[in-house]
């Protein structure tokens, strides 16, 4: 314990010295801490830069597009089903009045010609058949009929004949038997009445007495029969063949009327069998001028002079090229002879931008192909629906537009040329603005760096419309102040706003090649300033790239080490995978 009260003093030396260096070492690093924040809100030399500048912007919409003539005359093919070239003038080739412009297949058509042939005649016997056998029918019934009438007119003169004259007359016949049998009894009777006194006085002898008594018998019997006779025929006979004949008559009547029933049928039937025929042979014959037009359509002769060309099918994948052995749909487009004194722009315009098109608004635009000629026009058309042919090919919907070109006489210009057209959605008039590479977005927040004595102040500001290059500035920034160009390069670089994963991804992407360095910011290329159709993604760190960094879509190359990202305008395609190291 001694020993331990002596070393105390060395002891609390020692420690004491340790804390001393154990707090320099502290104060080293807080000094290291504090001069590497103040060494990273310095700029480089040579960083781009830019002035807040205040002047007139024009809100614009880039999008490509093609030159269609505004009038045009379409070869089509008339010829159903597909239809194989065989053959067809050049595309872009002078045609002259009466040559040949193309010839579809036609084997086909000639035998399907044929048999349609063939099927008319067969039509045409048909109908000539019915026809025929209607006439049959009508001479018949009209012979039936005949005689079917004269049965009814025999039944009823029967009738007549034997109401009015035949019964009457037998019973005339009956009462003169009657009053002729009732004269040969009185006769009788007044004989028996003689012989009685012949017999009585002895001059006759009982036979003739008999014989006398005999005959006024048998008178009498005639008498009574005869009468009989009469009521028979008044009471049964004339009844009995009046009914009869009035049966025929009704019998006959019943016949004629059923025979006129039957003909009216038979006639209704040969009239549908015959419409059905002449029907028939409408539509064959129909089909065979069908057949004998595809048959001439198979051949296409020019009625014109001038240029012709060959649609442009490279957005439809569903029609072949036209081409020599490709086959055609029917209506499909094979050539085209355009007016070519006036244009068209057509173009296709994303789902997001539509809202911002209207008709009369002007545009811009050059030919890709022909380097510095301008077009200019206005919008004459919005489509009201989506292009269902480049939704299916791309994915995204877009609306046609048409564009009314300035009148333009040019021979260099073609149906189908590609363009680069820029459409005037508005003018902001005296309006601060900067470079849209100076602004840096997080959510719905917007950031530039603003230098101050060669040192940069993150600022938040407020933005209104934009362009391909400028955005206008509401807030946070006075003309002529100085801000950094490619703020989202040095914002990643200070890690002063917070990213998700997601973000981050979309920050890696990079292209393959490099700008050369300048302090003087590039000029940007162009890109659309609608959103989700281009990415926001930059180029890699590319350690050696130069200190402006590259356009989106470059990898740094050639500059210092550590050089910053590429900060072009936005790219066609979201930024993806990491850019390759620059050379120092």
């Amino acid at each position: 314990m001694k020993e331990l009260m002596n070393k105390m003093p060395e002891l609390l030396k020692l420690h004491k010295n340790k804390v001393l260096a154990g707090a320099a070492a502290l104060l080293i690093i807080i000094v290291a801490v504090v001069l590497s924040r103040c060494k990273g809100d310095q700029i480089a030399d040579g960083s781009p830069t830019a002035k807040v500048t205040r002047g007139n912007m024009v809100i614009s919409v880039l999008q490509s597009g093609e030159l269609v003539p505004r009038t045009s005359k379409d070869i089509i093919n008339q010829v159903s089903g597909n239809a194989k070239i065989v053959y067809i003038v050049e595309h872009g080739a002078e045609v002259t009045n009466g040559q040949l412009l193309v010839e579809l297949e036609s084997t086909d058509l000639e035998e399907r010609f044929l048999q349609q042939q063939q099927a008319v005649t067969t039509a045409e016997a048909d109908l000539r058949l019915a026809e025929e056998e209607l006439e049959i029918t009508k001479l018949q019934h009209a012979s039936d009929k005949q005689s079917a009438e004269l049965k009814v007119e025999l039944a009823e003169m029967a009738l007549v004949k034997y109401v009015e004259a035949e019964y009457p007359q037998q019973e005339n016949v009956a009462n003169s038997d009657i009053k002729l049998a009732e004269q040969e009894l009185e006769q009788a009777r007044s004989e028996l009445e003689g012989t009685q006194e012949l017999y009585d006085k002895g001059y006759a002898n009982l036979q003739d007495l008999r014989s006398a008594q005999f005959n006024v018998d048998r008178r009498e019997i005639t008498v009574e029969n005869k009468k009989a006779d009469l009521e028979i025929l008044q009471k049964y006979t004339s009844i009995e063949s009046g009914k009869e004949l009035t049966n025929n008559v009704s019998s006959a009547k019943s016949e004629l009327e059923r025979l006129i029933k039957s003909y009216e049928a038979e006639m209704s039937r040969s009239d549908a069998r015959i419409s059905a025929q002449r029907t028939n042979l409408e539509i064959e014959r129909s089909q065979l001028a069908t057949r004998e037009r595809e048959l001439i359509n198979t051949k296409t002769y020019a009625d014109f002079e001038g240029q012709v060309f060959y649609p442009n099918t490279s957005n439809n994948r569903r029609q072949p090229q036209i081409e020599t052995g490709a086959s055609v749909d029917y209506r499909q487009k094979i050539l085209s002879f355009p007016n070519l004194s006036s244009w068209n722009l057509k173009v296709g315009v994303p789902e997001a931008l539509v809202e911002k098109i209207s008709k009369g608004q002007e545009a811009l635009a050059t030919v890709e192909a022909l380097s510095g000629f301008l077009l200019k026009g206005r919008i004459s058309q919005v489509s009201a629906v989506p292009d269902n042919q480049d939704f299916l090919s791309t994915g995204v919907k877009t609306y046609t537009i048409i564009i009314e070109v300035d009148s333009v006489v040019s021979d260099k210009l073609k149906p189908g040329m590609s363009t680069k057209v820029e459409i005037v959605t508005d003018r902001l008039e005296n309006v601060l603005q900067v470079p849209i590479q100076a602004v840096v977005s997080k959510g719905n927040d917007h950031y530039v760096y603003v230098i101050n004595r060669k040192r940069k102040e993150l600022r938040p500001v407020g933005i209104g419309k934009s362009n391909s290059q400028f955005i206008e500035v509401i807030s946070g920034l006075k003309e002529g102040e100085e801000i950094l160009l490619y703020a989202e390069v040095e914002a990643e670089k200070d890690a002063r706003l917070d990213k998700t994963p997601l973000e981050e991804a979309g920050k890696s992407g990079a292209g393959d090649s490099a700008e050369p360095h300048s302090s003087v910011p590039p000029t940007m290329p162009r890109g659309e300033d609608f959103p989700g159709e281009y990415g926001d993604g930059f180029g890699g760190y590319g350690g050696g790239a130069p200190m402006g960094g590259a356009p989106r879509g470059f990898d740094g190359a050639g500059g210092p080490p550590n050089g910053g990202f590429g900060g072009g305008t936005p790219g066609r395609m979201p930024g993806a995978g990491q850019g390759r190291a620059g050379n120092e």
